[in-house]
């Protein structure tokens, strides 16, 4: 079973990502806040990780700009933010990120998005 981080710090949009992804037989782990989510990613092998931008502790762009800092090898990533300027998706295309989905989310269009970052079907 593939293993899914969500750094998500509203209950409510982690419950959504949460239930989502469990009914497509996934296992989600969840990390409510960026330092808590930099840590987990740091000490656990997950097949992806959805990750908020605007988050407590740590933003979703300060956890990549450390990991990359620190040479530390990350699976891919799907940027989930309900902030959709051009400044922050090209900040994520500059940190390597291409799949960014806007919050409140299109459902089918995000287990699209997981499946082909997980190269599925």
């Amino acid at each position: 079973m593939k293993k899914i981080l969500i750094v998500e710090d509203n209950e409510l949009n982690m419950k959504l990502f949460y239930d989502i992804l469990q009914f497509q037989k996934y296992e989600p782990i969840k990390a409510m806040d960026g330092l808590e989510g930099y840590e987990k990613i740091k000490s656990n092998k997950f097949d992806l990780v959805v990750l908020d931008i605007q988050l407590p502790k740590m933003t979703g762009f300060q956890i990549l700009e450390k990991l990359k800092e620190e040479n530390i090898e990350f699976p891919p990533i799907i940027i989930a933010s309900a902030c959709a300027m051009d400044e922050d998706k090209k900040k994520a295309q500059e940190l390597g990120i291409e799949d960014y989905v806007t919050k409140p989310i299109d459902i089918s269009n995000f287990v699209k998005i997981v499946k082909q970052k997980l190269n599925e079907k």
